[in-house]
């Protein structure tokens, strides 16, 4: 359109949006009204189910966390674990921050269990140095396809971004081609039962991550050969049959000082919970692990007789050399050489004999 007619629109459109203002403010004040009259009298179902709280003191809020939700969004309409906080416990919310609570650390969307919160400045900076110091223990259940044929796998391959993909964050091991930024990242898995899952052969297992990396759990059990049940973005978007993903957060440590706190969440993944999962061998049980005291210079130190586990140690070359590998890329340059050299070699006896025929 040109320069005029859009002078010439805004002459004719000015007067009737000056007009109109006065109505948009009014509608504008009855919608805030009619908000407000709505969130006290009429939302109902609409706060969901109340958090399901394992813990609450001054300082920690910390809470068993469903399935499939997300634990904030910039979306404020978005229903997440922060708006169901703000909505039933609207006294302990804060105004400042931008999603009103302090998350002391992440579950995935599909991920279920333990998850902590700090009501003060000072109670967070506390958790989080134990973090740092990676002080704090966290261990899953998980239900995993097929069976596995060790009760102990320590798995120690660092994990990156994947940048194949749009998904912005979906990892993957160094190991795989387009996996980039990867990271130090150990887990050790621990096998509870053998039975099926709607039929399907499956395991139950603990998981104790001894890094705290992005979908690490997810990525590691994808690696040994064992996707977690219900994983849409690890199985290559094939198993959408679960109702959820199998991976529960079930216990964290925190040695706090003046307040240690030892939460363990319900084991979701029992046949009285889910009777599509029926286990049919017990191969040990979650506090005959426990006595083991499994810290990770305890794995390291096992012998093998006495607590048999499959070390997977396996470096890009950001991380160690790898000779068979650089003999390997020296192998290739020198093949790609001789090839280009024969193929010189054939176009100068093509140029000649085409010369002297």
């Amino acid at each position: 359109m040109h320069f005029k007619h859009l002078r010439t629109l805004d002459k004719i459109m000015m007067p009737v949006a000056f007009r109109l203002y006065p109505v948009e403010r009014l509608i504008q004040g009855l919608r805030v009204l009619f908000n407000a009259f709505y969130n006290k009298y009429l939302k109902v179902n609409s706060k969901g189910s109340p958090p399901d709280v394992l813990y609450r003191s001054n300082n920690y809020l910390i809470i068993n966390k469903p399935w499939d939700v997300k634990i904030n969004s910039d979306n404020s309409e978005e229903y997440t674990v922060a708006t169901n906080l703000t909505d039933h416990f609207p006294q302990l919310s804060d105004d400042t921050l931008s999603h009103r609570f302090r998350f002391n650390h992440r579950l995935d969307y599909p991920t279920s269990g333990v998850l902590s919160l700090s009501l003060n400045k000072k109670a967070a900076a506390k958790f989080s140095k134990l973090f740092l110091k990676r002080s704090i223990r966290k261990h899953y259940l998980a239900l995993v396809g097929g069976y596995l044929s060790e009760p102990y796998i320590l798995v120690d391959i660092p994990i990156g971004k994947d940048s194949f993909v749009d998904y912005k964050h979906k990892q993957c091991a160094c190991t795989s081609e387009g996996c980039v930024d990867s990271k130090h990242a150990m887990t050790l898995t621990i096998l509870l039962e053998y039975g099926t899952y709607n039929g399907m052969p499956a395991s139950k297992v603990l998981m104790i991550p001894y890094t705290g990396r992005t979908h690490q759990l997810r990525v590691h059990s994808n690696l040994i050969g064992h996707t977690i049940i219900g994983d849409y973005t690890y199985s290559n978007e094939k198993d959408t049959a679960p109702y959820r993903m199998m991976l529960h957060a079930y216990r964290m440590i925190v040695p706090l000082h003046g307040e240690p706190l030892d939460i363990v969440s319900p084991d979701p993944f029992l046949t009285s919970v889910d009777p599509k999962w029926k286990p049919h061998k017990v191969i040990t049980n979650y506090g005959d692990v426990m006595k083991e005291n499994l810290t990770l210079k305890n794995v390291k130190e096992k012998n093998i007789s006495s607590l048999t586990y499959h070390t997977m140690k396996i470096y890009n070359s950001q991380f160690e050399k790898n000779p068979l590998k650089e003999f390997s890329s020296y192998l290739s340059i020198f093949s790609l050489y001789i090839n280009f050299g024969m193929d010189i070699t054939y176009a100068t006896l093509y140029y000649c004999m085409d010369r002297y025929d």
